[in-house]
């Protein structure tokens, strides 16, 4: 099951004794395009602050009732490390905040969230000094975290030029893996939409907010036209890759 990025912007966080508040952004890394926080500006009980949530902590996600699930009291929320989230987000922040709620950490593994391939895999919680000793070795590394806000609208550049602007992002509902890039080809009037795969991206220039892609502008504006509200299959999927020439994402 796919969901638009867009329609997490709105939605009530629930915790198990009360709200929390509702999303105002989401997090993503630009390794593995996968979200890693809901970004929800909270209510008058934590002073209207804005906090992160992992997918670690979610437990389901009501779409008819506009409200995120989450296995997490308003006590752990208002004791959680103090993290401003209108500035870069570290890697050290990180650390101190999956320590924090005890999640695994997801940098420095093999999956796609460290040592499972989704959140909230992990049955039991890890002990303290395993940690404790897993977060320290990873926090020399940077953090990779973008807005989903502030990318939408950055152009994309094909090898041979720019061929239009990201409009939204199709995210995997299992893994939260960003799995298309959803296009407009038609300029900022005309709306061409058609998706694109971020196995494609070989960069982004954050000062210049331009996506490059190991692609042609031909290829882009060639693929299928994508509508929104369309339901994707594997077959669909499958004549996308085919029609970038790249290797799916499942394999």
């Amino acid at each position: 099951m796919f969901a638009y990025l867009r329609d997490l912007e709105g939605l009530h966080l629930a915790a198990e004794d009360g709200e929390i508040g509702r999303v105002t952004d989401v997090y993503f890394d630009d390794e593995s395009w996968t979200v890693r926080y809901l970004v929800v500006a909270t209510g008058s009980w934590l002073f209207g602050k804005k906090v992160l949530i992992s997918p670690n902590a979610v437990s389901s996600i009501d779409w008819n009732q506009s409200h995120v699930n989450v296995k997490l009291t308003t006590e752990q929320v208002r004791n959680s490390p103090e993290i401003d989230t209108d500035r870069p987000v570290s890697r050290q922040q990180e650390a101190e905040y999956h320590l924090y709620y005890n999640f695994p950490p997801y940098w420095g593994g093999v999956a796609l969230w460290g040592r499972y391939d989704q959140p909230g895999a992990e049955t039991e919680p890890p002990d303290t000094a395993t940690s404790e000793h897993t977060l320290e070795h990873a926090c020399p590394g940077n953090s990779h975290l973008r807005s989903s806000n502030e990318v939408r609208g950055y152009r994309i550049m094909a090898v041979d030029g720019q061929v239009g602007h990201i409009a939204n992002f199709l995210m995997a509902v299992e893994d939260w893996a960003i799995r298309y890039l959803i296009v407009n080809t038609g300029g900022y009037i005309k709306k061409h939409e058609v998706l694109l795969t971020p196995k494609l991206v070989d960069r982004v220039v954050w000062a210049d907010a331009v996506v490059y892609v190991n692609t042609s502008k031909r290829l882009i504006e060639d693929a299928p036209v994508y509508h929104t509200g369309q339901q994707i299959d594997r077959d669909h999927e499958t004549e996308l890759f085919e029609h970038y020439t790249t290797h799916p994402y499942w394999n």
